[in-house]
């Protein structure tokens, strides 16, 4: 039980950095795919490289919730450390977490769909 405490408390950390994608949040959804990329391009380099993990993960995570799985110790661990790194170092932590969950998505079978 203390594990699943552990790993809820962490993901209501990660969905503090998500909320700003969420409507009513800075990066909320926008309707027009272009404006979001115009957006995105407007950010320094490493902010933009962020935004742009944070919104991979958040695909992955929506994908992860649906399929009713959890996201794992690791990916959870790795998450908790995220607010203490350094911007490279997250971003770089953020890719390795994706492309876990990415390997997630891709054995899920072929009758997984699953759009980016």
């Amino acid at each position: 039980m203390a594990k699943d405490d552990d790993q809820n408390e962490l993901v209501v950390e990660v969905m503090k950095m998500v909320n700003k994608f969420q409507s009513g949040g800075d990066l909320g959804p926008i309707e027009d795919r272009r404006e979001w990329e115009k957006l995105v391009e407007s950010k320094p380099p490493e902010e933009r490289e962020l935004l742009e993990q944070l919104a991979r993960f958040a695909d992955l995570w929506r994908y992860v919730q649906e399929q009713k799985q959890k996201l794992g110790e690791g990916i959870v661990a790795a998450l908790g450390r995220l607010r203490t790194l350094p911007v490279p170092e997250r971003i770089a932590s953020l890719k390795e977490i994706n492309q876990k969950l990415m390997e997630r998505v891709g054995s899920a079978g072929q009758g997984a769909q699953f759009r980016q």
